[in-house]
């Protein structure tokens, strides 16, 4: 009920802070002497000087030197880069004349004269090279976990074929060494 009574009461207030409004910023505009600018003055620029050739402003007016030298902004130099060979054979040596024995299918497999082009192959035959590097002829039992893995990894390569043609789709999830769990 209180709400209906002070209705017409905040009505007046409200046209009266409209009218005070109207005649407050007439006279604010009146106090700056620059004119309002238009659709029209806004779109043209205002030509104040013409710049002079080679020079650039940024957002404040003020001038950018622009290099004369070109220049690259990253300095880059790749590493060298060695040729990889497929295979493992040396190609410096002579070439003998007497006949090569062929591999049997079994022995082939073992190899790793040559490594089947596949990545599973490329990276098995690299950390068989770093686990033999690591072993070094020296065989303790602080290094038992290295020979263990070198065991899983040549196991891996012979499933997977990598000695020969390479794996087969299904191979690799047949070829993944599994850890035996102790379940109890």
């Amino acid at each position: 009920m209180l709400a209906h009574q002070c209705y017409p009461i905040r009505i007046m207030f409200v046209a009266v802070i409209s009218l005070l409004m109207q005649a407050i910023i007439p006279a604010s505009a009146q106090l700056t002497s620059e004119p309002e600018p238009s659709v029209t003055s806004l779109s043209k620029p205002q030509k104040n000087e013409p710049l002079p050739l080679d020079t650039l402003l940024d957002s404040h007016g003020q001038p950018i030197n622009i290099p004369h030298q070109t220049q690259s902004a990253l300095e880059y130099s790749s590493a060298e880069i060695k040729p990889i060979n497929t295979s493992k054979t040396k190609s410096n040596q002579p070439a003998k004349t007497t006949k090569v024995k062929k591999l049997n299918r079994k022995q082939q497999l073992a190899s790793r004269n040559h490594v089947a082009n596949d990545p599973n192959c490329r990276w098995l035959d690299k950390r068989i090279g770093q686990l033999e590097a690591q072993i070094n002829g020296i065989q303790n039992n602080h290094l038992q976990h290295v020979s263990d893995e070198i065991n899983i990894r040549n196991k891996e390569w012979q499933c997977l074929k990598c000695g020969a043609e390479g794996p087969d789709q299904n191979d690799h999830s047949n070829c993944q060494y599994r850890r035996e769990t102790n379940t109890k």
